[in-house]
């Protein structure tokens, strides 16, 4: 089973060189700050890498020290449809990269944890929020890891706490990657200040005032369920989050009144 790519040629380039010579370009400009524990995951953005791949990089210069080369790829299901969480059995994901395999073991262990964790491949056919974060893996790590795409249609509280206890359940020495831009289309300042209070949340690792936030102050982050489950996760482990790197689509396109929200955290032990 091959998914081929939806949207290399729109949200990146659909050439291996062009790809890798954008990926360097990020990486050099990239500068995280040394990270003092384990690599548990990262949050990473997924716009057009002309947009957010600066800051998605910082994420995954962090992503690189870590001994782990077994990744959970959780993102948004932006149609919304199906409600479960779709998991994306076997095989390989092509990108102008390569082919990038599919860990189908992990993928069967995860849809017996629950019911609403579903193997579902057509789910993914079109979903951008987890393909655009491969070529990265691929620029980092050859073919020499695997991953397991993760697609929320509900990412209420009690969705995002229940695949958080599935994911937990695995026992295995995953690295989680939640997919999510922040706040969509208001002025460079009020994304800037919206996105802040949220990822405030994000760093206390409270889960609570995280949903709050959300309804309270109109945050449109897409990927609000991925988030909350690294953040159940990071909490159960002991660990802590820190902001890396925040960017707006403005910066890169110089229009600053409709503008996105794109935030690079990183969790530790």
């Amino acid at each position: 089973m091959m998914r081929v790519p939806a949207v290399a040629g729109t949200f990146y380039p659909n050439d291996e060189e062009q790809v890798i010579s954008m990926l360097a370009g990020f990486e050099k400009r990239a500068r995280p700050e040394e990270i003092p524990g384990k690599v548990i995951g990262v949050i990473v953005p997924h716009a057009g890498y002309i947009y957010s791949g600066l800051t998605a990089m910082y994420s995954y210069r962090a992503l690189s020290r870590s001994q782990s080369r077994d990744f959970l790829i959780i993102g948004p299901n932006h149609n919304g449809y199906p409600s479960y969480s779709a998991v994306y059995p076997e095989g390989v994901w092509l990108t102008p990269l390569g082919r990038a395999r599919v860990d189908e073991d992990l993928a069967r262990d995860l849809c017996t944890k629950s019911r609403n964790i579903v193997s579902d491949k057509l789910a993914h056919a079109m979903e951008h929020s987890i393909e655009v974060q491969v070529p990265f893996l691929q620029y980092l790590f050859g073919d020499d890891f695997s991953f397991v795409p993760v697609a929320m249609g509900d990412q209420g509280p009690q969705a995002s706490e229940e695949l958080y206890r599935s994911i937990s359940a695995l026992r295995r020495d995953v690295v989680l990657i939640a997919s999510s831009d922040f706040t969509h289309y208001e002025p460079h300042e009020v994304v800037v200040k919206k996105d802040m209070e949220l990822i405030e949340r994000i760093i206390d690792l409270d889960i609570e005032g995280f949903y709050r936030t959300l309804r309270a102050r109109g945050v449109t982050a897409c990927g609000y369920g991925p988030i909350a489950v690294l953040m159940h996760i990071t909490a159960e482990l002991g660990g802590r989050m820190k902001l890396l790197h925040h960017s707006t689509s403005g910066e890169a396109s110089g229009d600053m009144n409709a503008t996105v929200g794109y935030g690079s955290v990183v969790a530790y032990l």
